[in-house]
Order: structure tokens, then sequence, then C-alpha cells
């Protein structure tokens, strides 16, 4: 694959200074390997798998997995400790956001049997790459590689960078930042319930003041009689209105019934 970013092989001693973004190649001191008869076809189904194949020497809670497929059902088979390589990065001096892209030397290194990479000895046994002290190598024979140089294959993981790594700093910030923000809700929620029962006062000396009903039920019932006694006086106004205004010459006699006005 082609990519413009810098290869850089990590160990859990390495050290950089590099601001850039960065493609990383892990150190088999990184991730458990193993090649194992697995006769399914789907991805997804051997990843399910995988767990039970390596719980007899991992704590498996830890670990995610990847494989890659060999001949026949035979599958390479990775476990890597997300926690591990997140602090690997971090202590080598790189941010974790800069980090592209991670890829696996058991991999990517297969062509060498045998390198040395920033003073460090590796072999492949038996298929297995493998991190050695440098008495166990032909040092006549072995090859002082710079990473740079390889071709990259399609297979990377990814770290979960955005809900799972979180350092004690940051935490102890986020925690200050919630503390204060609990605090103002706080607050506000204090002045709040003061300025109801306030309210609450204020309608009880307004109850007491204007003798009105406790209930809000009995207070629009009294409402509705007085609109009620006003639509009637209302009626009975016009009504004299009307009376006022006719030429009372020949009006003899003038009586109320049933709320009407008569004249004779």
């Amino acid at each position: 694959m082609s990519s413009n970013n810098k290869i850089l092989f990590l160990t859990k001693n390495s050290k950089f200074s590099y601001n850039s973004k960065v493609n990383i190649v892990l150190s088999p001191e990184l991730y458990w390997v193993r090649i194992f008869d697995i006769p399914i076809k789907n991805s997804n189904d051997i990843l399910k798998v995988l767990p039970s194949l390596f719980e007899d020497f991992l704590d498996i809670e830890r670990y995610k997995f990847y494989f890659i497929n060999l001949e026949d059902d035979k599958k390479m088979c990775f476990a890597y400790d997300e926690d591990l390589i997140f602090k690997s990065i971090k202590n080598s001096g790189l941010s974790p956001k800069k980090v592209s892209k991670i890829y696996f030397a058991q991999i990517e290194l297969s062509n060498l049997d045998s390198f040395k990479i920033d003073n460090e000895y590796f072999i492949y046994q038996d298929k297995i790459l493998l991190k050695v002290p440098a008495q166990f190598v032909n040092l006549d024979e072995i090859v002082n590689y710079e990473i740079d140089n390889i071709k990259l294959s399609k297979h990377s993981i990814y770290l979960n960078k955005t809900n799972k790594y979180i350092d004690m700093k940051s935490l102890y910030t986020i925690s200050i930042f919630l503390f204060i923000i609990a605090l103002i809700n706080f607050t506000k929620i204090s002045f709040i319930n003061k300025d109801i029962d306030k309210l609450k006062m204020q309608q009880i000396k307004s109850y007491k003041r204007y003798k009105l009903p406790p209930t809000l039920v009995q207070t629009k019932s009294i409402i509705k009689n007085l609109q009620k006694k006003q639509s009637k006086q209302i009626a009975l106004r016009k009504k004299l209105q009307k009376f006022f205004n006719l030429d009372k010459k020949n009006i003899k006699r003038v009586y109320l019934k049933n709320g009407n006005i008569n004249y004779e």
C-alpha cells in the first residue's frame, strides 16, 4: 500500500521525536501470535472462536483478536492488549492521535529470516517472529533493517482512542469540570426553590387578603357565576337605555317582570 506516513517500529522501550502522522509496526513483544486449524469460513465466526483458543495462556478479557488466512484451514491468529500498545505509544513520546494505522511485524517482515532494528534482535522460528538476546543470533548474518524500506500490507488494526484511554491528568480535569457544572446547577436549583417558596407565600397571602377559595376549581366556579351576573346586568342596562329613549308621554305604567321591562 502507498502512504506518505513515516513508518516506525514500536517496542516497549522505543523513544521517538516525531510530530507528524505515522504508521506503526508492532514488535512481537506487544502481541501474541499462534497458528490454528480453524475449519470455519465466516470471518465473524472465526473472531468469536479465537478467545477460546487463547484462553489457556491469556486473560482474554484484556485482549482483542485478529487473524489472516494461510493455506487450507490454517489461520495465523493474533491477540493484542490495547492498553499495553497505547501505553507503549505514549511512553515512546508519540501522540496516539498521530498514529494512523498499526501493523504486526509478524506479517510485515515475514520476508526476513532475522534482522536487527534499533539495537534489538529478531528471528523467525517455526514461522513465528521472536525477539531474542544478541547471543542467540549470528551477528555476521543479521540484517540491520531500515523499517521505512517495507511495503505495508492491508492487515492493520486500530486502537479505540475515543472512549477508553484517558490519562489521570485528563481524568482529573474532567472531574473538576463536572464538579463545577454540578455546583452551578445545585446553586441554580437552590435559588429556584427559594423563588418557588416566595411565590407560594405570596399566593397564600393573596388568598387570605382577597378571601379567595383555596382551590382552582372553586375559583373558576366563582368567576363563571360572576360572568353570568355581569351578562345579565349588561342586558338590563341595554333595556333601560332603550326605555329612556322612548317617548314617555303616552306611557302610563312601567313594571319589571322576569327580568324584562314592560310598560303600558
